[in-house]
């Protein structure tokens, strides 16, 4: 494969972080409108979390999140993979997250031309940007403090999803915002409907949430599993769609 594949891959792995909070750099960080549901609230269902692998596909792109319990620096975390276009030399992005509070711990993600590192810790942000030997990226040092954890935008479906969704459920959540400076915003979101998605013969029964932070986003939750059927962004074209028969559960 040439260098501009992988320096367009790389580009668009970052971009997988957005999944439902979206990178900008320009504008103020979008402000919470609805009630506040920061990690370790006690409408947070985490028991909702489990192990599982699964497969989510668009035109001719693909990520696979493998989800496992998982020990870090002393923590009982859960570790999260994601792989883009996976093959067998495939790196993920690694994101750990705390077992009983969902907040956001630690993340790796090696891309071609750099990688990132960091951590969050009794609400200091911190870690490196490092550049790949001959690439045109600076190093950045991210040390920043906070009054509160927060979620990790890769995964916030995850989050979602132990909430008690419920038509007209309300929230605003907390989510990083690694590609704008580690910026702290609001992913406002709310349940607008129940619908049942038919997808390769399988049907699921979902939460339908519309998340209005940085960029405008419909997920489509599932009521049986911890994790979103479809995700779609306003303004891009196609859908994430799961891959039913990718599923797998312990």
């Amino acid at each position: 494969m040439t260098t501009g594949y992988f320096r367009a891959a790389s580009i668009v792995l970052l971009l997988l972080t957005l999944i439902t909070a979206s990178s900008c750099a320009t504008g103020a960080p979008p402000e919470p409108i609805y009630d506040k549901v920061i990690p370790g609230d006690a409408s947070i269902n985490a028991g909702r979390m489990q192990a599982h692998s699964i497969r989510y596909e668009k035109s001719s792109w693909s990520m696979d999140y493998v989800i496992e319990p998982a020990e870090k620096d002393g923590l009982s975390l859960w570790h999260a993979a994601i792989y883009f276009n996976r093959e067998a030399d495939t790196k993920p992005d690694s994101i750990w997250f705390d077992h009983t509070t969902l907040a956001f711990r630690s993340r790796l993600l090696p891309l071609q031309d750099y990688t990132i590192d960091v951590n969050m810790q009794n609400g200091l942000f911190s870690g490196i940007l490092k550049p790949a030997e001959g690439s045109d990226y600076s190093p950045v040092d991210y040390h920043k403090t906070y009054p509160h954890d927060a979620f990790e935008p890769a995964i916030i479906n995850y989050f979602i999803a132990a909430l008690p969704l419920e038509i007209g459920y309300t929230a605003s959540i907390p989510v990083f915002d690694l590609n704008n400076g580690s910026q702290m915003f609001w992913s406002n979101v709310q349940v607008v409907a129940e619908e049942v998605l038919n997808v390769d013969g399988h049907s699921f029964d979902t939460w339908k949430v519309v998340s209005d932070g940085i960029k405008k986003k419909t997920i489509w939750i599932s009521k049986q599993f911890p994790f979103a059927i479809k995700m779609q962004t306003s303004g891009n074209s196609g859908s994430w769609m799961v891959v039913p028969d990718s599923i797998k559960l312990p």
